[in-house]
């Protein structure tokens, strides 16, 4: 298993751990439009998972769309042989819904009505990661 570590403000992603994994956390999303650069909600997502990690101590995390090799088959079978595994030894699983503002000042009726939108709660595997 990869994770990334937060250190000093950067991200890398650690070599292939099999021992003494460290604490770490994980981030449950669904994948949207593409965007670019800092921009893209996939770096949106990584900079959400790792400012929360932070706040609660840790200096690793976990996102399927970096710390799995999708090249390599192997690796794919591996790692979805392992998904329970994973997430039941994750100290906290962060959901990142990209479809829900969070501007201030939204009503709270139009918000809670984004929020139970979300697609987030129609994907089939990502309750079961939380």
């Amino acid at each position: 298993m990869r994770l990334l570590q937060l250190r000093n403000g950067d991200l890398r992603l650690t070599p292939d751990l099999i021992d003494d994994i460290p604490p770490y956390t994980i981030l449950s999303h669904t994948w949207g439009p593409e965007e670019r650069g800092a921009n893209k909600i996939g770096y949106q997502k990584i900079l959400f998972c790792s400012q929360q990690a932070k706040r609660d101590g840790l200096e690793y995390i976990w996102v399927d769309t970096c710390c799995i090799d999708k090249r390599s088959s192997a690796e794919l079978t591996e790692a979805i042989n392992s998904m329970l595994r994973l997430y039941q030894n994750g100290a906290h699983c962060y959901v990142y819904l990209s479809d829900v503002s969070k501007k201030s000042g939204q009503a709270l009726r139009r918000w809670d009505a984004q929020f139970r939108q979300s697609r987030w709660f129609s994907r089939g595997w990502t309750l079961q990661e939380c």
